[in-house]
C-alpha cells in the first residue's frame, strides 16, 4: 500500500506543472476573448499591452490558478485530521529566533553561491545564459511595486514548498523512502519545474537545502522564510550589490560563499546557539 505514495507525489508535480503552465495559456486565452468581446480587435490589442507591461499582474492570476486547487490538497491531506492549531504547533516547537537567523545567513550564502553556477553555465553555455537574461528581462522581477512583492515574494515560497517540500517530500516518506533519496526526487522535479536549463540547475541546489530545513526543523515554514529571502536577495540585494559594491567585493563574497554553506550549514546540523528540545509526558519544552 506504501507504494500508492509515490505515484501520489508525481501526480502532485504533474498536477502542479498542468496547472500553472496550463493556466498560464487559460489566463492569456480568456483576456483576449473578454477583450474581442468589450471591443474587438482594439480590446485584444489593448489586452495584450496591459499583460506584457504587467507581467506581474499576469502573474499573481497564474498562480492563483494552482493555489485555488493546491492548497484545499494540502489542507485535506496533512492539516484536516489534526485541526489547524496542532498542525501549526507541530510546524513551530522546533523554531527559535536562532533558527531564523542561520536561515538568513543560509540564503544569504547560497544566493552568492548561485552566482558561480550561473558563472559556470555562462562559460560553458553562453547562449543558455543569454536566454536566461532575456526571460529575466520579461519577468517583471526587477518591476518593484506591491503587486512585485506578491507574486515574486509570497506566491511563489507559498505555492512551491507546500507542493514541493509539502505534498511531495510527505508523500514519498510516507512511500517509505530515506529522506536522502526523497530529497534528492523533489529537489530533481524543483529544478524540472522552472522549465530553462540555468534557473533548474540552481534550482535543483536551493531544493536540497530547502528539502534539508523542512527536514531538519520538521516544518514547511521555514523553507518558506528561505524562499522568501532567496527571492528577495537575488532581486534587490544583487541591484544593490551591482550598485554600490565594487567588483572585487562583490566577487570576494561569491569566492567566500561555499566554505560559508559549510560552516552555516554545519551549525544548522548541530543546532548551534538553539536550545534543544526535550520530550517530556508527551509534551515539547525547551
Amino acid at each position: 500500500m506504501k507504494k500508492k505514495y509515490y505515484g501520489i507525489a508525481f501526480l502532485a508535480f504533474i498536477a502542479l506543472l498542468v496547472l500553472m503552465y496550463g493556466g498560464s495559456l487559460l489566463v492569456s486565452l480568456g483576456a483576449f476573448i473578454g477583450g474581442v468581446i468589450l471591443a474587438g480587435e482594439r480590446g485584444m490589442e489593448l489586452i495584450y499591452n496591459l499583460l506584457i507591461d504587467n507581467p506581474n499582474f499576469f502573474s499573481i492570476l497564474v498562480y492563483a490558478i494552482p493555489m485555488a486547487l493546491i492548497l484545499p490538497w494540502y489542507y485535506l491531506a496533512f492539516v484536516e485530521k489534526r485541526g489547524v492549531a496542532q498542525t501549526l504547533r507541530a510546524h513551530t516547537r522546533r523554531l527559535t529566533p536562532v533558527c531564523f537567523l542561520w536561515v538568513v545567513l543560509l540564503t544569504l550564502a547560497a544566493q552568492h553561491a548561485t552566482s558561480l553556477i550561473m558563472a559556470a553555465i555562462d562559460f560553458l553555455a553562453p547562449s543558455v545564459m543569454n536566454d536566461y537574461v532575456e526571460l529575466v528581462e520579461s519577468s517583471g522581477m526587477s518591476n518593484y511595486s506591491v503587486l512585485w512583492v506578491i507574486s515574486t515574494l509570497i506566491l511563489p515560497p507559498l505555492l512551491e514548498e507546500v507542493v514541493f517540500r509539502g505534498l511531495i517530500l510527505q508523500y514519498l516518506g510516507k512511500a517509505g523512502t530515506r529522506f536522502f533519496v526523497a530529497n534528492l526526487i523533489q529537489a530533481v522535479f524543483f529544478g524540472v519545474y522552472h522549465m530553462n536549463l540555468t534557473q533548474g540547475i540552481y534550482a535543483f541546489f536551493l531544493g536540497l537545502l530547502l528539502g534539508y530545513l523542512a527536514y531538519r526543523y520538521d516544518s514547511i515554514l521555514v523553507p518558506m522564510v528561505m524562499h522568501f529571502f532567496y527571492n528577495l536577495f537575488g532581486t534587490v540585494l544583487v541591484d544593490l550589490e551591482t550598485k554600490f559594491l565594487p567588483e572585487f567585493v562583490q566577487g570576494i563574497l561569491v569566492l567566500v560563499s561555499v566554505p560559508l554553506l559549510a560552516v552555516i550549514l554545519t551549525g544548522i546540523h548541530f543546532r548551534f546557539g538553539e536550545k534543544k528540545t526535550v520530550v517530556r509526558g508527551g509534551e515539547h519544552t525547551a
